[in-house]
């Protein structure tokens, strides 16, 4: 996927920031239709929760292999290949007449999902140079955590005014816009190879053993035998080189630890404030995406002028400040001291997102980008995965916060160990 670069396509970087929106908004928007869903299909909650995970195992599975079928296809074809797919796996979801026929729908629209999460590096890599790279990167993960967080109040918005159906019928006119200016931005080389065995055998590893990782308790031993497996594949050596690459490996196990914290404490805030109204925790919980949105282009404009990784691991240092923050807070707390804690939250992760998979980026051989956009979707999902998990295994709020000063300060240590590598150019030189 590698192309020449004369300028920065910020075109064809908006229409990459539009699949993420999709590809994010669909992983939280359809948690509050479920009851609505499982009613009308006549399907329990054992039923409906596959809703949820048929889209992330997909995910999750396909994303390493996608990213590596990347590194030789077609930018744009492989743009409009997941955008268009999405577009009509959502359309079959909305029509879809019983519960088997929306699982399968929803999983093949997962599939479309991991493609787009892998385009994400790869593609921004192809349209823009490396001096613009942080503020392309950040433009377009900030939408990542800002979708997720804004899934919530969206399905239930849409189910309440037009049913469950528009929770899935909304992707349509994205689709269509982000087809659009990905065909006119986003430039083509080359075509669109069929993906080979071996490809098909890593994504059936990885999604057994992501579903065992999801299924928790006797499973477990499962996933990791899962893991022992997946890393010995052939296909896999260039995964493992870039693990032991301590440029690219500090950057790449940075990112699930501090998306871990993040995830945590939107599943647990609604928690401590289940005595307010859901409008209300709703409305403090958009405190966070309010600090990534504001923040994430001073984190672009900063990692373009003095480092990637530099300011990653500032900004990793901020959500650690956030976490910290959070410690005195009790069910008593009003809205707004909740709110200000969590802009602090919102402010780090918006200057660590796009710096980080900048500094992959940096630190990942040209011929490996597309590799490198699927193992970060990978460690990204798994950390949103996580994160609500974690959440809910500790018990008391304290104790959740606890748990998560020490796994973002787990992440402030991995993202400091590539500072010392060759990172970005320190100041933009280009137009």
């Amino acid at each position: 996927m590698t192309i020449p670069i004369e300028r920065t396509r910020w075109g064809a970087v908006v229409a990459v920031a539009l699949g993420v929106v999709l590809a994010a908004l669909d992983l939280t928007v359809v948690g509050v239709a479920l009851p609505v869903l499982g009613t009308e299909l006549h399907a329990g909650p054992t039923v409906t929760q596959w809703v949820l995970h048929a889209y992330n195992l997909a995910l999750v599975a396909l994303a390493v292999p996608a990213g590596r079928w990347l590194d030789r296809a077609c930018p744009r074809s492989a743009f409009l290949l997941a955008v268009g797919g999405f577009g009509v796996a959502s359309v079959l979801i909305t029509v879809a007449p019983d519960a088997p026929l929306l699982l399968a729908a929803r999983a093949v629209q997962g599939v479309f999902a991991g493609l787009l999460g892998a385009l994400t590096i790869p593609l921004v890599a192809a349209v823009s140079r490396p001096e613009h790279r942080g503020r392309a990167m950040s433009l377009v993960l900030a939408l990542f955590p800002v979708s997720g967080v804004a899934g919530p109040a969206v399905g239930g918005l849409l189910t309440d005014a037009f049913g469950w159906r528009a929770v899935f019928a909304i992707n349509v006119p994205l689709v269509v816009l982000a087809f659009v200016v990905g065909r006119r931005t986003i430039p083509a080389k080359g075509g669109l190879p069929a993906p080979g065995r071996r490809s098909l055998v890593e994504a059936s590893v990885v999604g057994v053993g992501a579903t065992a990782l999801f299924l928790g308790g006797y499973w477990l031993p499962l996933a990791a035998v899962a893991l022992v497996i997946w890393l010995r594949l052939p296909q896999v050596r260039p995964v493992r080189t870039m693990l032991r690459t301590r440029a690219s490996a500090s950057s790449l196990f940075a990112l699930p630890l501090v998306v871990t914290g993040i995830a945590a404490v939107n599943f647990v805030v609604p928690y401590l404030l289940a005595h307010r109204s859901a409008t209300v925790a709703g409305l403090v919980l958009l405190s966070t995406s309010a600090g990534m949105a504001a923040f994430s282009p001073v984190g672009g404009v900063l990692a373009d002028r003095f480092g990637a990784a530099r300011v990653a691991f500032a900004g990793a240092v901020v959500v650690l400040v956030g976490t910290v923050a959070l410690l005195p807070l009790d069910e008593s707390a009003a809205p707004w001291d909740v709110a200000w804690r969590l802009f602090v939250l919102g402010i780090g992760h918006g200057l660590f997102a796009g710096p980080n998979s900048a500094a992959i980026l940096a630190a990942t051989p040209p011929d490996l980008i597309g590799t490198s956009g699927g193992v970060s979707t990978l460690l990204r999902t798994l950390g949103f995965s996580l994160g609500p998990a974690l959440a809910a295994a500790a018990t008391g709020f304290g104790t959740v916060v606890v748990a998560l000063i020490a796994v973002t300060a787990a992440g402030c240590i991995v993202q400091v160990w590539s500072q010392r590598v060759r990172d970005l150019p320190k100041r933009p030189v280009g137009p």
